[in-house]
């Protein structure tokens, strides 16, 4: 039986403000098909976003769940910078609320999570074919994540990985040279066979100025064609 993205109905009392809400969480999904080359599930997993971050309507606290209390958080959604971006009409609403938990994790010195949070950010603009937005988001999220490295924060489970999210996030943001840079500079290092190879589909990718969204599964499509 195939597991389908199950959501849970639940009331959170506000860590911040104590204001109750009607809220959604993940209870569970699944996903049957390739990642993007960031890392972006398929379907049906791929609609559950609007699940992993939650707004409380009185305070504007966000957060994946606001019943926690984030260090620093208050101060944060108190600021007028962050009122504005929860409000601000050039991107969409999800895409607002994951760029305030952003802000709230760089200001406690999280790069790596407040980076993650603006590539889900982009991911929501994406969705809502709001390009501008889209690469702003994967432009802070480049920020960031670079960031997170010089902090010594991992932002993905191996070096490899790391290298061909950065360099998806500067293609699609249209970044070509920076792009093409990070994955010479990768193919350098002791990498797995199928990073190398992503790194090597990424270059053809950036030759072409192609800025779309590509899945995994074309790096060994292609290969497959070239036999």
């Amino acid at each position: 039986m195939k597991t389908m993205t199950v959501p849970i109905f639940t009331f959170k009392e506000c860590a911040l403000c104590g204001e109750t809400s009607h809220q959604r969480e993940l209870a569970s999904t699944s996903y049957f098909g390739s990642p993007d080359l960031d890392g972006r599930l398929p379907p049906p997993a791929r609609w559950a976003l609007d699940m992993q971050i939650q707004t409380c309507p009185s305070c504007g606290y966000c957060a994946p769940d606001i019943s926690k209390k984030v260090d620093k958080a208050s101060v944060v959604v108190k600021s007028d910078s962050y009122k504005k971006q929860l409000k601000n009409p050039r991107f969409p609403k999800l895409a607002n609320a994951f760029l305030c938990f952003s802000m709230i994790m760089e200001e406690t010195g999280n790069f790596a999570k407040a980076g993650w949070a603006c590539v889900y950010a982009a991911w929501a603009c994406d969705d809502a074919n709001n390009d501008v937005g889209a690469r702003k988001c994967r432009e802070r999220a480049v920020a960031l994540l670079r960031q997170a490295k010089q902090a010594d924060q991992r932002f993905a489970k191996r070096v490899g990985e790391e290298i061909a999210i950065m360099a998806d996030l500067l293609r699609r943001a249209g970044r070509f040279e920076e792009a093409l840079v990070v994955c010479d500079e990768g193919l350098k290092k002791h990498l797995g066979k199928t990073m190398r190879k992503v790194l090597m589909f990424q270059k053809e990718l950036i030759r072409k100025g192609d800025t779309s969204c590509h899945k995994i599964e074309e790096v060994f499509e292609k290969e497959e064609h070239e036999y």
